[in-house]
């Protein structure tokens, strides 16, 4: 049997410490890098919840207000009052919210009392090309328009 046997010279022990120290200090400065941004990364994500400058709470965590109901009228909105034997609330402006398009819009963090009373031609018009002719008539028959779609005709409003 052949034995073999390896011989280091002082110059390449050195040069395997050099590479090996080389190595820890570039791994140690990656991991110090991904740290900081990681604790940046908590903190933007506790500002956004703290906040909530994209109102995503309500979507997120459903809505916990309290109802602002006084006598036997509920408060719906500046120009709207709903009776307690009534689902729908009349509006002075001649057309109506069901109650579920009140409850999704206080789902979306939106106070109903921010939706205009009535709805101009040129809202109509921004309506239709930001939701489709067909769905406008929907939401209009009572249907509930979905986060995305409140979102989409928000700058109808």
């Amino acid at each position: 049997m052949c034995k073999v046997r390896l011989h280091f010279r002082s110059d390449d022990v050195t040069t395997h410490t050099l590479i090996k120290e080389t190595i820890k200090g570039i791994s140690t400065q990656i991991f110090v890098a991904l740290g900081i941004i990681f604790v940046i990364l908590i903190a933007f994500l506790a500002y956004l919840f703290i906040a909530d400058p994209f109102n995503i709470k309500p979507m997120i965590f459903g809505s916990f207000a309290p109802s602002a109901k006084t006598g036997d009228k509920a408060t719906v909105g500046a120009n709207e009052t709903m009776n307690a034997s009534s689902t729908t609330p009349a509006v002075s402006g001649g057309f109506s919210l069901s109650e579920a398009q009140i409850q999704a819009l206080v789902s979306f963090g939106i106070d109903p009392s921010v939706i205009p009373s009535t709805v101009s031609p040129e809202m109509e018009a921004c309506f239709v090309s930001a939701l489709g002719d067909a769905r406008v008539g929907e939401v209009k028959a009572g249907a509930v328009p979905s986060a995305f779609e409140f979102f989409k005709a928000k700058s109808c409003i």
